[in-house]
């Protein structure tokens, strides 16, 4: 079995994108541009994988650092046969080489497996082409008369009618060994680059290179913003298509966002107007939105989210959330746990069957299962130079508008009356309230 090297290019400055973010760093549906092209590329199983690197070469290394990468740098951009020569090391002992670009995200693994195949038709090249109606900047596929591959024509060279045409979408895959061999025989152009494009009529003579035809959205090139909003739009599609038919309902795709990496699981519903963002995962049952955003969330079984606002955080079973609550900061909710509008939660562990209806604020804090929180509470947990933790026991009752001053513990079924000012710790079962609150004698009301 052949043993098959990928090199992704993503060296290039991409100036058309006006931005001090490498091209190929680019966010599509939360991942680089980069990252799907060597995503498409982990699909083939390739004994070495080598991303070039150029303009912005730290950034690009920092994003897409991963075990089987290994970075090769093209100190000058000489033209995409240049940068595929310095690869000719950290390829050794590879007998075909698959050759990307970073900047065309919607390829896909399918494709790639169709491109490694059809070299076998010519022995030496294969590569994706594509019909377009404008070629814009793209290379021309020349064919003879019989339909054999000639040349590419740059579109800097090409002199012939405008209108529609087959090009060179920019993806390869060579016999090592005559791509190594041939490389060095690349002349430079007149822009004082080294074109790969020229191997291409360099087969011809010999084994003309082999086709495989794509559609245009898939050999999608971005190269500026307009194209990215396009490449957007085709790949949400695309993430949609794929989690409804996993049995995820959808009710409105046309307002419904969600990144690549997020994992949903069958029967969860998302309602308009929701954005699930990173490595957000939602269990079985779950009901997203309208309106919420997750972001690194995890969302449990049953559980729902409602106009509400989940970041870094857990959440278990059956809970409610919202609307308009907020979960941040590496917090912990519990199963069956409920947090009703304007609650904001950060940094913080909720026991399972917490209440924390409305209006309140828990942060650095662990509070033990079954408490109810009440409107208008607050845990004070910064002194200007320290944040500080509060802990509050199981079926402990935080009256409204109560003022935790952390550090402070709150015992097991403990009681704050409304506007209790707590400074010092509460003992289980204790009742306080004043300012600074005090024990106090609760009477229970009459019947």
């Amino acid at each position: 079995m052949s043993r098959l090297g990928v090199i992704v290019l993503a060296a290039g400055m991409g100036t058309r994108m006006k931005s001090t973010l490498p091209k190929v760093l680019h966010p599509v549906c939360g991942e680089p541009m980069a990252g799907h092209v060597i995503a498409a590329a982990r699909e083939l199983a390739p004994e070495r994988l080598a991303v070039v690197v150029g303009h912005g070469a730290g950034m690009v290394r920092d994003q897409l650092a991963a075990d089987d990468i290994t970075f090769v740098e093209q100190t000058e951009l000489l033209g995409t046969a240049d940068a595929v020569r310095r690869c000719e090391a950290a390829l050794a002992g590879c007998d075909r080489v698959m050759v990307l670009n970073g900047d065309c995200p919607l390829i896909t693994s399918l494709l790639l497996h169709d491109l490694n195949d059809a070299l076998e038709r010519s022995g030496s090249i294969a590569f994706v082409s594509c019909h377009v109606e404008e070629p814009g900047r793209l290379g021309r596929v020349v064919r003879d008369a019989s339909g054999a591959v000639t040349a590419v024509v740059e579109a800097a060279d090409y002199d012939g009618p405008p209108g529609p045409a087959e090009i060179n979408a920019g993806q390869y895959v060579f016999d090592a060994s005559w791509l190594w061999r041939t490389l060095p025989q690349v002349p430079v152009s007149p822009k004082g680059e080294h074109y790969l494009t020229h191997l291409i009529g360099a087969a011809a003579s010999l084994r003309p290179a082999a086709t495989v035809p794509a559609a245009a959205a898939e050999a999608l090139g971005v190269d500026d913003r307009v194209k990215l909003a396009e490449a957007e739009t085709l790949m949400r599609a695309r993430i949609l298509e794929r989690h409804m038919l996993a049995g995820v309902t959808i009710t409105d795709p046309a307002n419904t966002y969600i990144d690549a990496a997020v994992k949903l699981a069958q029967d969860v519903t998302i309602h308009p107007g929701s954005h699930l963002q990173g490595a957000t995962s939602v269990e079985s049952g779950a009901v997203i939105g309208p309106a919420s955003t997750l972001r690194n969330a995890s969302i449990g079984a049953g559980t729902r989210v409602q106009s509400s606002v989940v970041e870094d955080s857990r959440i278990g079973a059956r809970c409610n959330v919202g609307p308009f609550a907020h979960v941040r900061g590496n917090a912990i909710l519990g199963d069956d746990c409920e947090l009703g509008n304007y609650a904001e939660v950060k940094n913080s562990v909720l026991g399972s069957g917490v209440k924390m209806h409305h209006f309140s604020y828990m942060g650095d804090a662990d509070i033990g299962a079954r408490a109810n929180i009440a409107a208008g509470s607050i845990t004070s947990n910064f002194d200007g130079v320290r944040k500080h933790r509060t802990t509050i026991g199981e079926d402990a009752f935080i009256g409204c508008d109560t003022l935790l001053i952390a550090p402070v513990t709150i015992g097991a079924g403990a009681y704050t009356a409304s506007g209790a000012v707590v400074t010092r710790d509460v003992e289980p079962g204790q009742t306080v309230a004043g300012v600074p609150a005090r024990p106090f004698e609760r009477r229970e009301r009459a019947e």
